[in-house]
C-alpha cells in the first residue's frame, strides 16, 4: 500500500498514528507524511516552535517512523480554513504517489486547524480506498466524543518508542511531557486494555475498502 498521513501541525501525526505508521512501514508499505500549518502561534506568531526547528525535529521523527516527508506551503497556525489551494495540493500528492490509504484528523476535533484539515481531507481523498481518522491532542467536549472502532495494538516495549518520536520535538516535549503522559499515554493504555493488549492507537474508520487484503 501507499499510505499518506496528514497533520495540521508538526507532532500531530506522531501523537495520533506514529506507531501505526512505523508498524506499516516495517511490513513493507510505503509511507508519506505532510504537515499543513506552521508551528508558530500567538498574536505575533512568537510562541511555539520556530518553523526551522519544527522542520528539523519533524524530519528526525519521520526518519524514525520510516515515512517520506512531502513538503507543502505552510498555512498560518490557528487560521486554517477550507480552501481549494490546499485541496488541490493534497489531491496532487494522492495522484503523484498513488495513495490508497490515508490517516487524517478526526471530524469532531474542536481545534480549528484539526477540524479544517478533516474538512479538506474529506474532499481531497474522496477517491482513496481507505481513510482513518485519528485523535492527536485531546481537543474535544461532551458533544463530540472520539470513539475508536479500529485499533492498532502494541506491547509495552513497542509503545515506549512513542516517547522517542515525540521527544524529537524537544521544545514541545519539555513543555508538554506531563500533559502528553496524562492525556495521550494513559488514553492509549486504556485503548490497549479494551482491545485486550497493553497499548493501542485508536481510529475511527471513514472509509474501508480493501485495507485487510494488503
Amino acid at each position: 500500500m501507499n499510505i499518506l498521513a496528514i497533520g495540521a501541525h508538526w507532532d500531530d501525526i506522531e501523537l495520533g498514528c506514529g506507531l501505526t505508521l512505523k508498524k506499516l512501514n516495517e511490513k513493507g508499505h510505503n509511507i508519506f507524511s505532510s504537515v499543513i500549518c506552521s508551528s508558530q502561534y500567538g498574536s505575533n506568531e512568537n510562541e511555539g516552535m520556530k518553523e526551522s526547528e519544527a522542520l528539523e525535529s519533524g524530519l528526525k521523527s519521520f526518519k524514525l517512523i520510516g515515512t517520506t516527508y512531502v513538503p507543502t506551503e505552510k498555512e498560518p497556525n490557528s487560521k486554517l480554513v477550507y480552501n481549494k489551494k490546499i485541496m488541490q495540493t493534497l489531491e496532487k500528492i494522492v495522484n503523484d504517489e498513488n495513495i490508497d490509504t490515508v490517516f487524517t484528523h478526526w471530524h469532531g476535533d474542536i481545534n480549528t486547524d484539526h477540524k479544517a484539515v478533516w474538512e479538506i481531507s474529506r474532499t481531497s481523498f474522496r477517491n482513496v480506498k481507505n481513510y482513518f481518522m485519528y485523535q492527536s491532542n485531546s481537543y474535544g467536549d461532551n458533544v463530540n466524543i472520539f470513539k475508536p472502532n479500529f485499533y492498532s495494538t502494541f506491547n509495552k516495549e513497542e509503545y515506549s518508542f512513542k516517547e522517542k518520536l515525540l521527544s524529537q520535538y524537544m521544545t514541545e516535549w519539555n513543555r508538554r511531557k506531563t500533559r502528553w503522559t496524562r492525556e495521550i499515554f494513559e488514553r492509549e493504555r486504556y485503548w490497549g486494555h479494551i482491545s485486550n493488549n497493553e497499548y493501542a492507537e485508536g481510529f475511527q474508520i471513514g472509509k474501508l475498502v480493501d485495507f485487510f487484503n494488503d
